[in-house]
């Protein structure tokens, strides 16, 4: 299989049009479209719909183009990382991140590393869940993420960086909202709502809450949610992380502290793959992380 062939199948996908991305790929489209055919012919399988003007791709085609995708992008860090140790370095990194992860430790973080790159480098940024965040970084879409932890992979490395509280977010029409702290017992025939249980928090939430006889649906996914149901009702409270993400309710909900919850409620990780050697950029971002979020003893 066409090395040069895969990149032009990747650079269709994403412009949709043979003349754009023969414009691109700085080929003729009639040599472009032998490409395309010839890997349609071994693959033994159509790849693209055509349309006028465009192409949209077949059932076949989108599960092809998550393989080319991933698989350029290790070959393309391979390349980076051999060109890093000739004097050649790579001057681009993608992070991802989820959406509570972006606090003011993160950007101190971001800009310490442009600081520690004088400029010289371009930084991509991809928000998501964590657990498609782990997937991009597991498959090679990006090069580090911020996230939650789910299941043990060897592939993976998990980082401690800055953890977060949890918080009950109450109505600021609702009495408890005049309270520093409540109790978790205080809140029996109160109607809760907090994250799924299936979701990077489920541990921290089943530990909090275990024993106590709480009308709680789990069935969320983050703060923005539970905050705006919240705003929205003032029967309804949350137990939530007091990420930055609530600051856009100050003006409906408050935010109270929960008395049995530990401070260190939520644990944010860098993750990166472990099994890999890593370009010079993605290593000094690495390095770095752990330079201005050292492990606690309590961690190891």
């Amino acid at each position: 299989m066409n090395l040069a062939h895969l990149r032009y199948f990747e650079t269709l996908v994403q412009t949709k049009s043979y003349q754009e991305t023969a414009r691109i790929e700085s080929v003729s489209q009639p040599t472009l479209s032998q490409a395309i055919n010839g890997l349609e012919k071994e693959l033994g399988a159509p790849l693209f719909i055509r349309k006028k003007g465009s192409v949209e791709l077949t059932r076949e085609g989108r599960a092809f183009s998550n393989y080319v995708r991933a698989s350029l992008r290790f070959l393309d860090n391979g390349i980076d990382y051999v060109q890093s140790t000739s004097g050649r370095a790579r001057k681009e990194i993608s992070i991802g991140s989820i959406y509570s992860a972006q606090s003011k430790d993160w950007s101190n973080l971001i800009y310490e590393y442009r600081c520690l790159m004088q400029g010289n480098i371009k930084i991509n940024i991809e928000q998501s869940t964590t657990q498609d965040l782990l997937r991009r970084v597991k498959d090679g879409r990006v090069d580090v993420v911020f996230c939650g932890k789910m299941d043990v992979d060897s592939d993976l490395a998990f980082y401690p960086c800055w953890t977060q509280e949890a918080a009950l977010v109450v109505n600021r029409l609702h009495p408890l909202s005049k309270r520093s702290e409540v109790s978790l017992e205080e809140l029996g025939h109160h109607y809760l709502i907090s994250y799924r249980l299936n979701s990077p928090l489920s541990h921290e939430i089943t530990q909090l809450t275990r024993g106590y006889n709480l009308r709680c649906n789990y069935g969320f996914n983050d703060e923005i949610t539970l905050a705006s149901i919240v705003a929205a009702n003032p029967d309804v409270m949350a137990i939530a992380c007091n990420s930055w993400l609530l600051h856009s309710f100050d003006n409906e909900v408050t935010r109270v502290k929960i008395t049995e919850a530990p401070q260190e409620f939520r644990q944010i990780y860098l993750c990166y793959r472990a099994d890999i050697e890593k370009p010079q950029v993605v290593e000094s971002f690495i390095e770095l992380t752990k330079k201005m979020f050292p492990e606690k003893e309590a961690r190891l």
